[in-house]
């Protein structure tokens, strides 16, 4: 083969190359970043609202929450809690019962979807606890928490997404179980052991993770097996996301390869 078409195709393959092993990491933060709601924009999402969007690095991420059974909002929902239990940004549930052997019909479920696919890493739920130390006591409140992807931006029907994986990191007081969720699906969740009611403990912390599969929406769903008013937080309000890697056509990427030696050629005249 010639030296300089040989020396181009791997200059073209490294240009290739590192242009899909590239990942922007933007961090989308309750806190800090712009949010625009249906009042207008402020710094930080505003306490109370049910749903709200913020863009950053030209992604635009919208935010929804919703009500399913009978599911109530609890004290403290969808607000910044800067001092109280738990710390940060509030998921609070309560009349959200379910038979944890059965099927899951009473939740608060968080969406969120993005205007481009990205890849959604370790994601910090925090404060997954109860306040009995005697589970078997069925007053206090106790927490539990699922979550599921979608590669696009319509929510398909509960439990047919992409399953998270609890498993990295996950907090050594928690246990992974699966619920059914309806029409032969199922949600993999995250639920509390015994427990004194610590604050943002890392033995009470699990991280949402969906691998490198591409996405462009997820939800989470907390809910318990009893009625009292239950709290989990985003860890440190906030979370990443990577950039999903654009993998040209494969024609594309050949006829552009193929142009090399004309381009070579052009160069020896």
């Amino acid at each position: 083969m010639n030296t300089r078409l040989a020396s181009g195709l791997v200059a073209a393959f490294t240009l290739v190359s590192a242009s899909l092993n590239a990942a922007t990491v933007t961090t989308f933060s309750f806190i800090t970043d712009v949010w625009t709601h249906e009042s207008g924009s402020q710094t930080g999402y505003q306490n109370g609202a049910t749903s709200g969007s913020v863009t950053k690095d030209g992604i635009t991420m919208n935010f929804h929450s919703s009500l399913s059974g009978d599911a109530m909002v609890g004290t403290r929902n969808l607000t910044l809690v800067t001092s109280g239990n738990p710390t940060g940004f509030n998921i609070a549930t309560k009349e959200d019962a379910n038979d944890l052997d059965g099927t899951l019909l009473n939740y608060q479920r968080w969406d969120f979807t993005f205007s481009q696919p990205v890849i959604l890493r370790n994601l910090g739920i925090d404060d997954i606890d109860s306040d009995k130390q005697n589970l078997s006591v069925g007053d206090g409140f106790r927490d539990a928490l699922a979550a599921e992807a979608f590669e696009g931006q319509s929510f398909g029907p509960v439990g047919s997404g992409i399953d998270a994986d609890f498993t990295q990191n996950l907090g050594s007081s928690l246990s992974i179980h699966t619920i059914a969720a309806g029409s032969g699906q199922s949600l993999n969740y995250v639920l509390s052991g015994p427990a004194g009611n610590p604050n943002n403990a890392p033995a009470y912390r699990a991280y949402i993770n969906f691998g490198d599969t591409p996405i462009q929406s997820f939800s989470l769903y907390s809910f318990s097996d009893r009625d009292n008013v239950h709290r989990v937080s985003l860890f440190q309000s906030m979370f990443q996301v990577e950039a999903a890697e654009v993998v040209p056509e494969p024609s594309s990427a050949l006829l552009g390869l193929a142009t090399l030696p004309l381009l070579l050629r052009r160069r020896r005249k």
